[in-house]
């Protein structure tokens, strides 16, 4: 029958913490290690086949929507040409397009006459103002001096009244002082802004509708919806697996702690008793040698040494009753007196006390 000091409980279990807990730290580490190593397996040959499975219903064609074909529709009303707006603000009916004309070539240039002094006047008044200072003369090129002279003539000859000035005066270039020369032919071209109109046409395009156009529709996102939905099945699945190997494996490992935990505490139980008793016995006291706990290990051992404290208890008892059967014999003779009988007392008293 188990002591009371020796219940099983959780606070008990631990008797000798470095051999128990070394024992299951290692027995954990290795089912932890071929746990994750089959686990490992299993999701690969999960993962191998889940892709063959995903590919194997993407492989699935579903039926394709038919595409709509237009027809004009039978109109008599002739359509109506896009018109262009020529500037002048007219907005009558558009004609046929004509090809270009090509441009006349330009007349032979005539020596400046009284509106060539005009136009010189004119270069004048655009040109040659402050901060800039010119003397133009025609057929010639025009001198500008001017600090800035470079920006000063690129910014006139962007402006286009500068330019028709200079094209009036027959100037066809345009060098600043101790700077550089500039064609009046290279001057941007004034834009020319073409309005375009759109009137509305009367061809009305009509699409061609199969029969069976929203069953053909109906089946392809059903067929749609179902991949994605298998697709969305089998990944679940693969999750779950993954799942399913991480809780198996922290269960596992909780459970053999647990279990080497107990398994060392019927182990170490027995040795902790034995050490106990021992200490005992070298104090000098004799308790008691209760059996092991049911489910116990190292059960012969522990008999053995039940068998010994029992054969010393033996030794114990011969010796108090040696130490009586003394001690009356001198009590008789008259010597109960003597120091050598009182110090045999105190050693029967000791031994007495020691099988309580």
């Amino acid at each position: 029958m188990a002591g009371p000091g020796y219940k099983r409980s959780w606070k008990n279990l631990l008797l000798n913490k470095r051999y128990q807990l070394r024992f299951t730290l290692f027995m954990v580490g290795i089912s932890a290690v071929l746990m994750a190593c089959l686990g490992w397996w299993v999701m690969r040959v999960a993962n191998e086949a889940t892709n063959v499975a995903i590919a194997r219903v993407r492989g699935e064609a579903c039926k394709k929507i038919p595409e709509l074909t237009e027809t004009p529709s039978t109109d008599d009303t002739a359509a109506v040409p896009m018109k262009l707006d020529d500037g002048s603000g007219s907005e009558g009916s558009a004609q046929p397009e004509q090809p270009p004309t090509p441009p006349a070539p330009p007349p032979p240039r005539a020596p400046p006459t009284v509106d060539g002094a005009t136009a010189l006047k004119a270069v004048a008044n655009l040109w040659c103002i402050t901060p800039a200072s010119c003397t133009p003369a025609a057929t010639e090129p025009l001198v500008i001096r001017a600090r800035g002279c470079d920006a000063y003539v690129k910014k006139k000859l962007g402006d286009p009244a500068s330019v028709e000035a200079l094209r009036k005066a027959m100037i066809t270039v345009v060098r600043c002082e101790g700077g550089q020369t500039v064609s009046v032919a290279d001057a941007p071209e004034a834009e020319h802004h073409v309005t375009v109109q759109i009137d509305e046409s009367s061809m009305t395009l009509t699409p061609t509708v199969p029969n069976d156009y929203a069953d053909t529709i109906v089946q392809h996102w059903e067929c749609e919806m179902r991949q994605a939905s298998d697709i969305d099945a089998k990944e679940h699945g693969r999750h779950i697996i993954l799942w399913v190997l991480i809780a198996t494996g922290v269960v596992l490992s909780l459970g053999l702690a647990v279990y080497g935990i107990k398994m060392t505490h019927r182990v170490a139980g027995p040795l902790f008793k034995v050490s106990l008793y021992l200490a005992k016995m070298r104090d000098g006291r004799f308790d008691k040698v209760y059996s092991l706990r049911k489910g116990d290990q190292l059960v012969a051992f522990y008999d053995h040494f039940r068998t010994a404290h029992a054969g010393v208890v033996t030794l114990e008892r011969a010796d108090i009753d040696q130490l009586k059967a003394v001690i009356a014999a001198a009590e008789a003779a008259g010597c109960g007196d003597h120091e050598a009988v009182a110090e045999l007392r105190k050693t029967l008293a000791r031994k007495e006390k020691s099988l309580e």
